[in-house]
């Protein structure tokens, strides 16, 4: 072999490695962003439960507003503020608000009196 093709597959090699480390830090973002979205989901999909639970509780009959907190098992911590409103005659506002570390959601029904 000659110099010139013995330095040329060394750097074929440099240029191999900086692509490949390259990918593998593509790959590494793209899961954490999956994984952050995932959990996302996840947090929403409990958020959801709890406020329909709640709406179905108001929509049986509690003419209370409140509020409490619920833990999930991974540790996040939900609250929940509920109230009502209308009644006698006309039909009852229902709202459900549940809250977690950076997001929140809400969802509002009515009930016949």
């Amino acid at each position: 072999m000659t110099r010139a093709v013995r330095g040329s597959s060394v750097i074929d090699a440099m240029v191999a490695a900086a692509l490949a480390g390259i990918a593998l830090g593509a790959l590494a973002a793209v899961a954490a962003l999956s994984t952050g979205s995932l959990r996302l989901a996840r947090d929403t999909g409990t958020a959801l439960a709890l406020a329909g639970e709640r709406l179905e509780t108001l929509r049986a009959g509690q003419a209370t507003d409140g509020d409490d907190e619920q833990v999930a098992p991974d540790g996040t911590r939900f609250r929940r503020h509920w109230q009502h409103a209308g009644g006698r005659g006309t039909p009852r506002r229902l709202a459900v608000r549940v809250e977690w570390p950076g997001h929140a959601l809400a969802l509002a029904s009515e009930a016949a009196p």
